[in-house]
């Protein structure tokens, strides 16, 4: 165990309580043994007390008994009880003793206090030396004698405290035994307790150093059926989140070293054949073009790489008002009006109402289709077919974007919304992006508080994307 670990605070401090807990526990059963094993003692002595005085005592105030009679009985009654007797009359002295030892008490008087209670017709109960004359600690009970209605005086009978716990000793033992056995069992448990609880956040710990380091493909096995499990399945989701945070990055770096650098080098090649007369003065408004298309695509992927980066930033916020749907997504498919006649692409337009009116963003909705028609256009063949159409479900209006093209695997789905994710690491025609426009389309749904998800059959893409319905069309109108 090192120093300061878990596993060392937690066995230290719940041994430590286990230890203490134990031992108050046995300090309380000693001491409620003790005073059940006195209090039944004490009644022994009160009943004997009872039957010894209204036995025999009495029969020496009748005169049944003689004195010497009454000495016999007392000492056989000290060896059955294992205790002494004392017998003493009305003014305190005694007169009878049950051990041959204790022959020189005979004619000594005991306290006043002692004798009042029995004066009073009240048991006598007392633990110490019986004011002195007892030479070992003792549990002395005491029963008043009457003859009638007259007092005549009193018995006491002394149990020597020792001998009285001797009796339980036994059960002390066994006590104290099951206690300490139930102690180590409990340490025992506690260890593996502990131990499964710090092995799991050990390799947890561990695994946490790895990626640290760099090894994101690092996953975790734990199977305890309790929270640290739910931690090591959120860690590996975590691991598996930096494995793609990751994978984009590469993706970033590549696509950077592609996209960036190509038209970098087109625009300085071209530039330095301007310059240095390698291109004549009649084809320099050609290059001049293409200098300035290389230029506004490195401008567009800049801009959504910002754009992109204020949303994911909380920079950006929706501005939502009122307005018309199907206008929006004319003028959005207007922008791709060359693109859609140099691929001879056939483009339908399905509304269920001429005039749908909406509750949304308007500049971040038409973003939104921009963004899905060029990818539709992008990736729908030549001759192909894009079909938009809307529809009205429940409060909510749903757009739908249909295009021809290659069916996009299951898993394939839930990646297209990462950012700088393009399908596969070709680079084909249909690979000039740079995997930010569906990332892009993502956000600005979140902004929204609306909901986007895409299918794909043998032959076709489908994405759909909500939007609140406007309420009190009435007045706008």
């Amino acid at each position: 165990m090192k120093k300061g670990t878990i596993f060392r605070r937690l066995f230290l401090t719940y041994g430590i309580t286990i230890i203490i807990g134990f031992g108050i526990l046995a300090l309380l059963l000693m001491q409620l043994f003790n005073q059940y094993f006195i209090e039944s003692k004490k009644q022994v002595l009160i009943e004997q007390g009872q039957k010894i005085s209204q036995e025999i005592v009495l029969g020496l105030y009748t005169g049944q008994i003689d004195q010497q009679r009454l000495t016999d009985n007392l000492k056989t009654l000290d060896n059955l009880l294992n205790a002494r007797i004392w017998l003493v009359d009305d003014s305190g002295y005694i007169i009878g003793v049950s051990g041959t030892s204790e022959d020189h008490f005979l004619g000594q008087q005991i306290e006043e206090a002692q004798l009042t209670q029995l004066y009073k017709g009240k048991n006598y109960f007392q633990i110490g030396n019986f004011g002195g004359k007892l030479e070992e600690k003792s549990l002395t009970a005491g029963y008043p004698i009457f003859v009638g209605l007259v007092f005549k005086g009193g018995l006491f009978i002394h149990a020597p405290l020792p001998e009285v716990q001797k009796t339980f000793r036994d059960i002390y033992a066994i006590t104290v035994g099951a206690i300490l056995l139930a102690g180590l069992l409990a340490y025992i448990l506690l260890y593996f307790q502990i131990r499964r609880i710090s092995k799991p956040l050990g390799e947890i710990g561990a695994a946490a150093r790895e990626i640290a380091g760099g090894e994101f493909h690092k996953r975790l096995s734990i199977k305890t059926g309790d929270e640290i499990e739910e931690l090591a399945n959120s860690f590996n989701d975590m691991a598996e989140s930096l494995e793609r945070i990751e994978e984009n990055r590469r993706n970033l770096v590549a696509n950077i070293s592609h996209d960036i650098r190509s038209p970098i080098t087109s625009i300085s090649g071209f530039a330095a054949g301007i310059l240095d007369g390698t291109i004549p003065e009649e084809k320099q408004t050609l290059y001049l073009n293409k200098v300035l298309s290389e230029s506004k695509r490195l401008g567009k992927i800049t801009n959504d790489l910002l754009e992109l980066s204020n949303m994911q930033q909380g920079q950006m916020s929706a501005e939502k008002q009122v307005f018309e749907l199907n206008e929006i997504i004319r003028r959005a498919i207007v922008s791709f009006e060359q693109q859609i006649m140099a691929k001879n692409l056939q483009i339908e337009l399905h509304v269920f109402d001429e005039a749908i009116y909406v509750y949304s963003d308007s500049v971040l909705l038409e973003r939104i289709l921009v963004n899905l028609l060029d990818n539709a256009v992008k990736f729908t063949p030549a001759n192909g077919h894009i079909l938009i159409q809307t529809s009205d479900q429940a409060g909510k209006i749903l757009v739908e974007l249909f295009n021809d093209g290659v069916a996009i695997e299951q898993e394939e789905i839930k990646r297209i919304w990462d950012r700088f994710h393009k399908g596969d690491a070709s680079r084909g025609e249909h690979r000039s992006g740079f995997g930010l426009g569906l990332a892009i389309v993502r956000e600005i749904i979140g902004l929204l508080g609306e909901r986007i998800w895409a299918e794909s059959g043998s032959d076709f893409v489908k994405v759909t994307f909500t939007l609140d319905k406007a309420k009190n069309l009435e007045a706008i109108k």
